[in-house]
């Protein structure tokens, strides 16, 4: 009896372990940093191959079953000038990795500047999908981004402990909403945190980089297993 209470013990151990290191190691890939577009292009997948799912003998016949795999996303592939380094390791000051997006080009590349998460599989890197940041310089010279509506609304937003604050963006810095409705405006730019003002919205409030990593953390990365 004492034995197979050891065992149990050691096979519940080791599955701890094995578990803490796969989520530890998923944090320990990811690489966070500001980044300055330098190429966005497509990057078109590998011709499908034919997949064999079975085979069967019937009498002197051979009857084979088979499908092609295929990605419902469109594939790119990104360089940026890292200008901010905010997690992970990573040496060189350009850095390239792989993006998949499922509604064509990524939306982060329409931005010169981004918070961008991308992380190691298989040696390679690759961008954590949809996760981004556009940032602006403050009037600090830091850089931050306005309020997060979709990340401060996300179902671990219980969760979430960070708070926006009053940024002083640079002089100038507005979006255009003259061609959304009153309720789409009101949803994406909601007061107080942007001033609606003749056809644009400008940022009161928003978060410096280290906020806005610890957001994610505790939002999408916590969903994902990297927290």
């Amino acid at each position: 009896m004492e034995h197979f209470k050891l065992g149990i013990f050691l096979l519940l151990s080791s599955l701890f372990i094995s578990t803490h290191s796969i989520a530890q190691n998923r944090k320990d890939s990811l690489i966070v940093f500001v980044g300055q577009k330098l190429k966005v292009e497509n990057y078109p997948e590998e011709e499908n191959q034919w997949i064999i799912d079975s085979i069967m003998i019937r009498g002197k016949d051979t009857i084979t079953a088979k499908h092609v795999s295929m990605s419902m996303d469109q594939r790119f592939k990104a360089k940026y000038k890292i200008l901010n380094l905010v997690h992970g390791s990573y040496q060189a000051d350009t850095i390239e990795f792989t993006v998949y997006d499922h509604y064509g080009k990524p939306a982060f590349s329409k931005f010169e500047h981004v918070l961008l998460f991308v992380s190691y599989y298989n040696g390679k890197l690759y961008h954590e999908k949809y996760q981004y940041f556009d940032v602006y310089k403050a009037k600090n010279g830091k850089w931050a981004s306005p309020y997060a509506v979709a990340d401060y609304n996300h179902p671990y937003r219980d969760s979430i402990t960070v708070k926006p604050e009053k940024i002083p963006f640079k002089e100038g810095l507005r979006f255009s909403v003259k061609q959304q409705g009153f309720n789409y405006m009101q949803r994406d730019y909601p007061q107080p945190f942007y001033r609606l003002k003749d056809g644009y919205a400008s940022p009161v409030y928003g978060n410096y980089v280290k906020d806005l990593l610890q957001l994610k953390f505790e939002t999408v990365l916590k969903a994902r297993g990297i927290n």
